[in-house]
């Protein structure tokens, strides 16, 4: 499997098993891939991107995690807890990925703001995982 799929599914993992973030969404409402009809507030993988990396003959790749939040709050304060909980559950951990070894795992950025459409908050948080083949 690829680098990039074991990134998201070890990192989705970590996060459904992080119990005080299921407390936060009402539920293990995290997904790799959003369900129609799907209500907030909820926690969705919305992208990655991925690099080469390698160094001299090592072949390495860094991988870009997109992860957005949805609420069903106009106020900031559950998007930036969720956010918070993400952060704890995923910063630096030592996740385990098959056929692959995960160098380091960091956040990058997050960001909170008013949806638009729904008045309500939502975040993203953007990762970034170096990984080596075994």
């Amino acid at each position: 499997m690829s680098a990039a799929r074991e990134v998201e599914k070890a990192m989705r993992d970590a996060l459904i098993a992080h119990h005080a973030l299921g407390a936060l969404l009402g539920g293990n409402h995290i997904y790799d891939e959003l369900p129609r009809g799907a209500k907030p507030p909820y926690v969705n993988f919305a992208g990655i991107e991925t690099r080469d990396w390698s160094v001299m003959v090592e072949k390495a790749h860094e991988h870009f995690v997109s992860i957005e939040i949805a609420t069903n709050e106009r106020g900031r304060g559950l998007a930036q807890a969720i956010a918070h909980e993400i952060e704890l559950a995923l910063d630096n951990m030592p996740l385990p990925l098959a056929g692959h070894r995960l160098v380091n795992l960091r956040l990058v950025m997050w960001t909170i703001q008013r949806n638009r459409n729904t008045e309500n908050f939502g975040g993203t948080l953007r990762f970034r995982a170096a990984t080596e083949p075994l």
